[in-house]
């Protein structure tokens, strides 16, 4: 992504990395206030079938939506992206991706500049992910969060992995939804930063002291 620089009125990026397609778009301060300068949209088309998988399995490749993320600022344009002071990323509440936090991405250089591409990272279970039977949810610890536990949130898939197949977990050592795992390589993070939000998402968050329920883990 490109550096902040360049003459012109500064600009901020915003990125939705949503279930079908990712969306990125410059707007720019005015003397009338905020105006669009330039959007772009780019289908993901994702969505990964594993032969033999169960049907209430739902994942999606983090490499084709990195690509179509790539598309998107490519197709920006590149002075206005020089101006770029602010970025705001939101994406898919609930699911959840692993990656090896000092492998999770290769950078590269690009004729638009800097991208990069998923390197050490699991599918993203999305939040339409249904695994999680009605049986095995209330063999879980309640939470304490005004959110109900649901198959597909975060916390629920974690817990799943742990009973189920526990060595998937071994190559990873961080987790996040998809748009925690693009700002954890945008700023080179070691360990991923998760807005209120998202973690009320994954189920086992109190929103009230704004603490995981770790005691419960």
């Amino acid at each position: 992504m490109a550096a902040a620089g360049g003459s012109g009125p500064s600009c901020v990026l915003g990125i939705d990395l949503g279930t079908t397609s990712v969306k990125a778009a410059l707007v720019t301060g005015t003397e009338r206030g905020l105006a669009l300068a330039q959007s772009c949209c780019r289908e993901t088309q994702a969505h990964s079938e594993s032969p033999g998988a169960a049907p209430q399995r739902m994942e999606q490749d983090v490499q084709k939506i990195i690509k179509a993320l790539n598309e998107c600022l490519a197709a920006l344009p590149q002075q206005q992206l020089q101006r770029v002071t602010h970025v705001g990323i939101s994406g898919q509440m609930h699911g959840v991706v692993f990656w090896k936090s000092d492998k999770g991405c290769k950078w590269s250089e690009s004729g638009t500049g800097p991208a990069f591409e998923a390197e050490q990272v699991s599918p993203l279970v999305t939040w339409q992910d249904g695994r999680c039977s009605p049986t095995f949810l209330t063999s879980l610890p309640l939470p304490q969060s005004h959110v109900s536990l649901a198959t597909g949130f975060g916390c629920a898939t974690v817990f799943w992995y742990l009973k189920n197949s526990p060595d998937f977990l071994k190559a990873y050592d961080a987790a996040g939804t998809i748009q925690d795992y693009v700002v954890a390589m945008l700023c080179d993070l070691k360990k991923p930063l998760m807005s209120v939000q998202n973690a009320a998402s994954w189920g086992y968050f109190n929103c009230r002291n704004k603490s995981w329920n770790t005691d419960m883990a």
